[in-house]
């Protein structure tokens, strides 16, 4: 992407504490064309599975009995989608959308 604009880059976060008593801390950053996904894995940072395009993102999640709920919101021009993970389970497009 040489020849694209240079953007500010923008970061959101979720952490928990998961069955284990381990704390677990993914970051979610835009370049302002695609979101990734870094998480810390106790002992350093790793890249995760989730790239969305976005020039925005915010995230949130919620513990439940079965596991951890991850919601990952990327605006892209003038459309937010929602990414969901629940559990152990892999990302999928949510119901969510601004259009």
């Amino acid at each position: 992407m040489a020849d694209d604009p240079s953007y500010p880059v923008g970061t959101a976060s979720v952490a928990w504490t998961d069955k284990s008593g381990n704390g677990q801390l993914h970051v979610f950053s835009t370049d302002g064309y695609d979101v990734i996904e870094r998480f810390w894995n106790g002992s350093g940072w790793s890249t995760g599975d989730f790239k969305q395009p976005g020039s925005q993102v915010s995230a949130t999640g919620y513990l439940l009995d079965d596991g951890f709920y991850m919601r990952v919101y990327c605006t892209s021009g003038d459309k937010t989608t929602e990414w969901c993970k629940d559990g152990d389970g892999d990302w999928f497009q949510g119901d969510y959308t601004t259009n």
